[in-house]
């Protein structure tokens, strides 16, 4: 084994876009629906995507151009309406995903294409996707141009729509046998939950505790 350095700036933007979603994986999908201007519910699948704060609850968006260098239908659909849905994906919809990720022209629906069902919001007005068991309503709180052709886009979380199966209020407890997102990792490869393991997080006490028994 060699260790070795590499400087992206000394890589192309294909190599160095490919380098880096292979190296940081798994990513969680985020599939976003957004309302035209003529009215068009517009979905589209994001892995440039993260949850960045609970108080304000703010997700984020990484944003790119169409490869001609316009504005993609989510981003010009948020800079007009100011909100949009992020749906977490499952395996039972990742073939339906799958499909919203054709370069579809402006006026045609990646909701009849992918043949998803469309159930009104509970806050705001874009409506969200019926079979995701995770949709968070969100209202724009910034865009942040990157470069030149992508953005950082944070939406402040409004309201949360799951389901019993998924949380358990009371405890606000993530059964996560129930709800198994999957996550991209690169080119066509996607990865599903199966081995999962805990580590017990110390505070400092425990951890001093817990050496000196060694």
């Amino acid at each position: 084994m060699t260790l070795i350095n590499i400087n992206p700036d000394d890589l192309t933007r294909p190599d160095r876009y490919k380098l880096m979603c292979g190296l940081v994986i798994p990513r969680p999908i985020a599939l976003v629906t957004t309302i035209s201007e003529s009215g068009i519910v517009n979905a589209a699948p994001f892995s440039f995507f993260n949850v960045f704060s609970d108080q304000p609850t703010i997700v984020a968006l990484g944003i790119n151009s169409r490869p001609d260098g316009g504005m993609k239908d989510t981003a010009t659909n948020i800079d007009y309406t100011r909100e949009f849905v992020v749906h977490m994906v499952t395996k039972d919809i990742a073939e339906q995903m799958n499909i919203s990720c054709v370069n579809f022209p402006p006026e045609i629906s990646e909701i009849e294409e992918a043949n998803f069902t469309l159930r009104k919001s509970h806050v705001i007005a874009t409506p969200s996707i019926k079979e995701s068991l995770v949709a968070l309503e969100c209202k724009l709180h910034s865009i942040t141009p990157l470069g030149v052709d992508r953005n950082i886009t944070l939406g402040e979380v409004v309201n949360i729509t799951t389901t019993s199966d998924v949380v358990d209020v009371d405890k606000t407890y993530i059964n996560i046998e129930k709800y198994q997102p999957i996550a991209r990792l690169f080119g066509n490869m996607y990865a599903s939950i199966s081995d999962i393991f805990q580590l017990k997080r110390l505070n400092y006490q425990e951890w001093t505790k817990d050496k000196d028994n060694k």
